[in-house]
C-alpha cells in the first residue's frame, strides 16, 4: 500500500512538472510575441521620428529579451548570467547611441565591447576545442574582418575622424574574437546570434564611415534584435526537456 501511494506521488509529482512547462511555454511565447512587436514598435517610431518613442523602445525590448531569457531552462547559471549582463550592456550602448555627437558613439561603442566580451565569456563556458571543420568556419571570418577594416580606415580618414579608428579597429577584432568563442562553443544558436549581431555592427559602419546605404537604419536594427534574440535563447539547454528535469528530479 505504501509502495501505491509513493508511485501515485512521483506520478502526479511528473505531471505537475509536465503542466508547469506547457504553461511556461506559452509564457515564453507570448513573450516573444512582445518582443516582436516592440521591436517593430522601435521601426515605426525610426520612420515617424519620435524620439520619446525611440527612448522606451530602443533599450525596452532588449530588457525584454532579458525578461525572456530569464525563463529559459539551463542547468549552468553562470552562461545565463553572463548573457544577461552582456544584454544590459547593450541596453545601455542603445541608450548612448541615441544620443548626438562623437563623444556619446565612443561611450555606446565601448559599451557594446564590453557587452561583446562578455559574451565571449559566456561562450568560453561552453567550449568544446577547435576542431578542423570550426577553423575553416574562420576563414571567411577572418577574410571579411580585413577588408572591412580595410574599408573603415580609408572612410574614416577621408572623413577625417581619425580618432575614431582605434576604437573600431579594437571593436571590429573583439567582436570577430566574439564569433570565433561563439564557433569553439559548438552552439548553432549562439553562432548564428554572433554572425548577425557581426552583419548588423558592419552595416551601421559602413553607413556611418564609408557610404551612406537606403534603408540601413531599419536593417541594423532588425539584424540587431534578431542577434540579441539568438544569443539569449542560447541560454537554453536543449538537452534537457522538462520530462527529462522531472525524471532527474524523481
Amino acid at each position: 500500500m505504501g509502495v501505491i501511494c509513493e508511485n501515485d506521488l512521483l506520478f502526479f509529482h511528473m505531471i505537475s512538472i509536465r503542466i508547469g512547462g506547457h504553461c511556461m511555454d506559452r509564457k515564453r511565447l507570448l513573450l516573444t510575441a512582445i518582443i516582436i512587436l516592440s521591436g517593430a514598435g522601435y521601426l515605426l517610431a525610426m520612420a515617424e521620428q519620435s524620439m520619446t518613442m525611440r527612448w522606451i523602445l530602443k533599450p525596452g525590448t532588449i530588457l525584454l529579451i532579458i525578461g525572456l531569457a530569464l525563463t529559459l531552462r539551463n542547468t549552468a547559471k553562470a552562461y545565463r548570467n553572463l548573457v544577461i549582463v552582456g544584454l544590459l550592456l547593450s541596453a545601455a550602448g542603445d541608450c548612448f547611441l541615441l544620443l548626438e555627437g562623437s563623444k556619446w558613439f565612443v561611450l555606446g561603442l565601448s559599451s557594446f565591447l564590453l557587452a561583446h566580451l562578455t559574451y565571449i565569456a559566456a561562450f568560453a563556458t561552453r567550449w568544446r576545442g577547435l576542431s578542423l571543420y570550426r577553423l575553416l568556419t574562420l576563414i571567411p571570418i577572418a577574410l571579411y574582418s580585413a577588408w572591412l577594416l580595410s574599408e573603415l580606415h580609408k572612410g574614416i580618414y577621408t572623413g577625417g575622424n581619425t580618432g575614431l579608428w582605434l576604437p573600431v579597429l579594437v571593436y571590429v577584432i573583439v567582436i570577430s574574437a566574439m564569433i570565433l568563442s561563439a564557433v569553439i562553443s559548438g552552439s548553432g544558436v549562439a553562432m548564428a546570434g554572433a554572425v548577425v549581431f557581426f552583419v548588423s555592427d558592419s552595416l551601421l559602419a559602413w553607413n556611418m564611415f564609408v557610404s551612406p546605404i537606403d534603408g540601413a537604419g531599419y536593417a541594423v536594427m532588425v539584424t540587431y534584435y534578431a542577434a540579441q534574440f539568438m544569443i539569449a535563447k542560447s541560454i537554453e539547454n536543449h538537452k534537457y526537456s522538462t520530462g527529462a528535469q522531472g525524471l532527474a528530479i524523481l
